[in-house]
């Protein structure tokens, strides 16, 4: 019998970009995301609010931008117990509350907040792809989970290292391994789809960022370099160890600087040629990922190429389950199934800031507003500004900062008065982690590869 709520399950693809997934000319096959964005309502340009997991992961569940929620970094800031989180306004109305967390989502950022049960795990280890998966897919097959519930769930394999199914490592999968373990996943997907009675259940597709993968064999060679690294980091430890750390660090920096020089010269097309990965730049690479909604009562058959934000899943969750007057006023987002429904919404700036490994926040800031990118590093005038014309140049490849000087002014000015209230009204982060948990939480992002 059906309950007077949906069940709702969230499912977050760490990395998954929607060109990859969704647009006409990817080389992944995703016949289970095609299929459930056909169900329902496909968003195809939602706008994170950064490029890295943590900061984004604390804006989906909290409704707010990082420079207000004060997660702006990947060490050292957790949400504060103050700012009311998704999980807890469902549990609190009733929902039980599941989460299957991997990567770095671990219990030092709070975000368990809420969840009846958060089981953390090794997403190499025990992977979708696995004998976890089977057992994942059996638990909701038999109804193991107390209606009505919430459960997020949270899959690492498109995540470096990608991980393929046999016989998914061929051209027909994909032109890179990033695209044929997104076809691995969404046969996976799809599994976990059938198991699920979607008359009774919302499902909500999503990524917290994008990727930069490799475009080209010397991009390639820079990503089996950055693999090698990553695996060979968490098998020794004693002072060569740290050392190795640091020189690998200051190379990585180096070569990020070498390719912005580059770039100001007119030698590349591009300030990240051979940089691969996220976190360190706001092109829709790495911050446009797709948003599914699908099943319960979503009107199926709806393709929305609107801007959506990455602050606007809380409410829409909230709305989702009957609760939309439970989204805190304090919340930036807004629930966006009056689109869903065929309702106007004025389309709003987003947003966007990205991350570094350390304690500091990043200074660099971009926003998508109006059909236009812009991009500038607040605290070093020599980092070239970057303007791009969303509409006649979808792949950034044309800045137009040097010669729209007015729109460059326009949109920096946007940025700065959204710094600024932002900071009016952020969160007292007077909760930071000891020095014992920073030990343990710098030790487990080491051992991901996020930081040396």
């Amino acid at each position: 019998m059906p309950v007077t709520r949906p069940n709702i399950l969230l499912v977050v693809i760490d990395c998954l970009r929607a060109d990859r997934a969704f647009d006409p000319d990817r080389t992944a096959q995703t016949p289970a995301m095609q299929a459930l964005a056909e169900r329902g309502a496909l968003f195809t340009h939602l706008i994170t609010a950064n490029s890295m997991t943590i900061p984004c992961m604390t804006t989906m569940f909290s409704g707010l931008y990082p420079a207000r929620h004060g997660v702006r970094a990947m060490v050292g800031a957790r949400v504060a117990d103050s700012v009311p989180l998704l999980a807890e306004l469902l549990r609190d109305n009733g929902y039980h509350t599941y989460a299957e967390a991997t990567g770095p989502l671990s219990r030092f950022y709070r975000l368990d907040r809420g969840f009846d049960q958060y089981e953390h795990r090794d997403g190499v280890k025990s992977a979708m792809l696995g004998q976890w998966g089977d057992d994942l897919i059996a638990r909701f097959r038999d109804g193991h989970f107390s209606e009505p519930w919430f459960a997020y769930l949270h899959l690492w394999g498109v995540h470096r290292p990608r991980q393929i199914l046999p016989g998914y490592d061929a051209p027909e999968y994909g032109r890179t391994q990033y695209d044929r373990a997104i076809s691995s996943y969404d046969k996976r997907l799809g599994e976990l789809l059938a198991a699920l009675d979607l008359e009774n259940t919302v499902v909500l597709l999503t990524g917290d960022h994008g990727e930069k993968v490799p475009e080209n064999e010397l991009e390639s060679r820079v990503e089996s370099l950055k693999k090698s690294l990553t695996r060979q980091q968490g098998k020794a430890t004693g002072r060569w160890t740290r050392t190795r750390r640091k020189a690998i660090a200051s190379i990585r920096a180096g070569w990020f600087k070498a390719s912005r020089l580059l770039y100001s010269a007119g030698v590349v097309d591009s300030p990240l040629a051979t940089v691969t990965g996220h976190g360190y730049h706001v092109y829709d690479s790495l911050v446009r990922v797709p948003f599914v909604m699908a099943g319960g009562p979503v009107p199926a058959g709806q393709r929305i190429s609107r801007q959506a934000r990455q602050v606007d899943i809380m409410p829409t969750i909230l709305d989702l389950a009957g609760l939309g007057d439970c989204v805190p006023p304090t919340a930036d987002g807004h629930s966006l199934l009056p689109l869903v429904h065929g309702q106007h919404l004025p389309e709003e700036p987003a947003f966007i800031e990205t991350c570094q490994n350390t304690r500091e926040p990043s200074s660099f800031y971009g926003v998508r507003a109006g059909g236009f990118k812009y991009a500038y590093d607040a605290a070093n005038p020599r980092t070239p500004e970057e303007l791009y014309d969303l509409s006649a140049d979808p792949e950034e490849t044309r800045n137009l900062a040097p010669t729209m000087a007015h729109k460059t002014a326009e949109l920096r000015d946007l940025i700065a008065g959204h710094i600024a209230g932002a900071a009016a009204g952020a969160v007292d982060m007077t909760d930071e982690l000891s020095e014992l948990e920073m030990a343990g939480l710098a030790d487990h992002l080491r051992k991901l590869g996020y930081v040396e």
